[in-house]
């Protein structure tokens, strides 16, 4: 217990040189809480439950945050009453943070088609008494179809899956976006969801096209080639309709200059309309 507090001492606080380091080796070490835990963030008045044995859990609970860059992006760019789709929501720490920005009068459409991660999700929901948020228990692609993929519950990283290799023991609902989401008005868009990030957008083009909402993607090359396209074809199909991109770095976003030289990072991708 003493040795817990202490790792928190130092590692909970804004970012500092050396703090993912430090981080990295107490949890390979496996030097964190086995025990499941109700924290608060560092930023946010949420409640949310973690397991300190997998990545996610052990950077709220020990660092108070997760992917604090974006943060940034989404207090500027998202607004009360607005329309935010999470998806690849996983426990549903940003899903939460959404949920506080938009307010009671805003909605966020949660996806989490992995079913321990949407598991965690609802106990989070519930938590936080959000009838804001509209957690579904489905993948968004291209197409309609449902497969088998294989996904780790007892993973340090259960996040973490493949939906390309499409064997296993856990079945994926997928669905096309613009289907699903007929008629919805869009603000923001986040989708993490381990190189499928392509097909989700070829899915939402009539819905992007409608409403040219800001959206936050991570874009990994290695992961996306896998799809067999090309490696620019998410920037493609979004510049066309005005859109911008950025880098998201800690602090700041840098402007894409050459899509070429992009290896992986998380993207802003701003319509130039607003």
């Amino acid at each position: 217990m003493i040795l817990q507090s202490l790792y928190k001492t130092i590692l909970k606080r804004p970012f500092f040189k050396g703090q993912d380091r430090i981080f990295h080796f107490l949890f390979k070490n496996n030097r964190f809480s086995k025990a499941k835990v109700i924290v608060k963030p560092m930023i946010g008045n949420f409640k949310i439950e973690c397991d300190p044995t997998t990545w996610i859990g052990a950077k709220i609970v020990y660092i108070g945050d997760y992917e604090a860059s974006l943060k940034q992006v989404f207090d500027k760019y998202i607004a009360k009453n607005d329309h935010v789709l999470d998806i690849g929501a996983n426990i549903g720490f940003h899903t939460l943070y959404f949920a506080e920005l938009v307010g009671q009068s805003g909605k966020v459409t949660a996806f989490e088609p992995i079913s321990f991660n949407y598991s965690a999700l609802i106990r989070n929901i519930r938590l936080n008494n959000f009838p804001q948020i509209n957690p579904q228990n489905i993948a968004l692609s291209n197409k309609n179809e449902t497969f088998q993929i294989t996904a780790d519950a007892t993973s340090n990283n259960p996040g973490s899956f493949n939906l390309f290799e499409k064997n296993g023991d856990v079945t994926v609902d997928c669905k096309i976006g613009d289907e699903f989401l007929i008629d919805e008005k869009i603000n923001f868009i986040k989708i993490d969801v381990e190189g499928y990030e392509a097909l989700v957008i070829a899915g939402l083009m009539q819905s992007i096209t409608k409403n040219l909402p800001y959206l936050v993607f991570e874009y990994d090359q290695d992961y996306h080639l896998k799809t067999g396209l090309e490696p620019n074809y998410i920037f493609n199909l979004l510049k066309p309709l005005g859109y911008q991109f950025y880098l998201i770095k800690r602090t700041k976003q840098i402007a894409i200059n050459n899509l070429n030289q992009l290896l992986s990072g998380n993207i802003l991708a701003k319509p130039l309309k607003k």
